[in-house]
């Protein structure tokens, strides 16, 4: 359900989670209880992976929608590694593109407006939710709120609010009921600082080999 948290940040670390229906927020606690928002889980996404390196938890997740998840256990995990070098290799593809997203929103946090920022992520956005067949005519579900999109992007509400303002004058974004609609998507990218990186897909695997799996 809406707000149910998935793991807490400093839980026992007993596997990952795979998404299924949603949307989960992964966030951090700072030391002076704030709690700050620092990556959107879509569908299709593995929840929990970077705590597979910590003593405990580092994040807590938490469902931003009704969400289902399926979790795998470390052991489980561990198995599909040495018996399946393909899903291994599958893996470790998926967490460098997550790498590259964090490099991308580095960028957009060090180095531009709030319109820019905002442009950027919903680039972003609109391409990993296409991905997933989730846009519709230009359009998707945008449950998030305002406070949430801010936390994403270090923003105050009231700059997130005056650039959403903003798209919507330009033409580029219509805002009805929930949704988003990207009405212009070529003057979205104009006003963005970088566009959305383009992933290799298939050239990635062949530049690995093909893997195969080894009996001891």
């Amino acid at each position: 359900m809406r707000g149910q948290v998935i793991r807490r940040e400093g839980d026992e670390v007993g596997g990952v989670f795979f998404l299924m229906e949603g949307w989960v927020g992964s966030s951090i606690m700072l030391r002076n209880g704030r709690r700050q928002i620092v990556k959107l889980n879509l569908p299709g996404d593995i929840l929990g992976f970077p705590s597979l390196a910590l003593m405990v938890s580092g994040e807590t997740l938490e469902a931003l929608t009704d969400a289902v998840v399926s979790s795998i256990s470390s052991a489980a995990l561990g198995k599909m590694f040495a018996e399946s070098p393909r899903l291994a290799v599958g893996l470790f593809l998926s967490t460098q593109r997550e790498r590259v997203a964090l490099m991308q929103k580095l960028s957009w946090i060090g180095a531009t407006s709030a319109l820019e920022r905002l442009a950027a992520f919903l680039l972003d956005l609109h391409d990993r939710l296409v991905a997933t067949d989730a846009v519709t005519d230009g359009g998707f579900d945008f449950p998030i709120t305002q406070q949430q999109l801010g936390d994403l992007l270090g923003l105050t509400t009231v700059h997130v609010n005056r650039s959403l303002r903003r798209l919507d004058e330009t033409g580029c974004l219509q805002r009805s009921r929930g949704r988003i609609f990207i009405r212009n998507l070529q003057g979205l990218r104009a006003l963005a600082p970088n566009l959305p990186p383009r992933f290799a897909g298939h050239e990635a695997w062949s530049r690995l080999g093909r893997p195969h799996r080894y009996e001891a």
